[in-house]
């Protein structure tokens, strides 16, 4: 009886061992290590495949920094250039891939948009979306957003991130992309929610409405 106590206790021990081994040897990988760096290098290769599908693509530069003068653009539309580089950087621009065409209105910044939209990171997690699985119009119901929003002062502000905004002022109604945006444009070195800092944010986007101001404000550009 003795013995056989004696040879428990010692399987015990190197079975206690042995697992002790294999936590301290097992290591959880951090999902979002080194993540401005991947983010940085992920945008490179988006641009350079951008550049290089002009019939695939087009590339539209920060609408708030944007100027007058344009350089011919991909795919037969406009890139305004950033007037501060030449080149623009990077990061200064949305890049988007054109899955659906469209042909109805675009809209200004004073009008508001229905859409439909998934948002995802890099490393393909979901951060928001209004609908699940396959778009499918017949059931899913789009997001009605204002471009504008109103502060309590009374002062006018955009009511989307700078890449939603840059993005869809070049979009028609009907059109369907996935969409590219730089952290810089989106919500740069600052987290929210389930988006860390220093992220670019992915979008398949489809422009389902334009929303016109009544009265006098509809300023809206109706694009044939």
């Amino acid at each position: 009886m003795n013995k056989n106590l004696f040879w428990l206790i010692a399987l015990s021990f190197v079975l206690s061992f042995g697992f002790a081994s294999c936590a301290k040897d097992t290591t959880v990988e951090d999902p979002y290590a080194n993540w401005e760096v991947r983010n940085d290098r992920y945008l490179d290769s988006i641009a350079d495949v951008a550049r290089t599908h002009p019939g695939e693509w087009e590339i539209y530069c920060n609408y708030k920094i944007a100027n007058e003068s344009t350089s011919p653009g991909l795919g037969g539309s406009s890139v305004v250039t950033n007037p501060f580089e030449t080149p623009a950087s990077v990061n200064d621009s949305v890049y988007m891939k054109i899955i659906e065409p469209g042909t109805g209105a675009t809209p200004l910044f004073t009008d508001s948009v229905s859409v439909y939209y998934r948002g995802k990171l890099i490393n393909g997690t979901v951060f928001d979306q209004n609908y699940t699985g396959e778009l499918d119009e017949q059931i899913h119901v789009p997001s009605h957003l204002a471009m504008q929003t109103k502060r309590t002062d009374g002062q006018l502000v955009d009511g989307l991130i700078v890449g939603w905004m840059t993005a869809l002022q070049q979009m028609k109604e009907g059109q369907r992309v996935e969409l590219y945006i730089p952290a810089d444009l989106a919500y740069g070195e600052s987290s929210q929610s389930s988006i860390p800092a220093n992220s670019m944010l992915i979008f398949d986007l489809k422009l389902e409405k334009v929303i016109h101001p009544k009265g006098i404000e509809n300023y809206s550009l109706k694009v044939k």
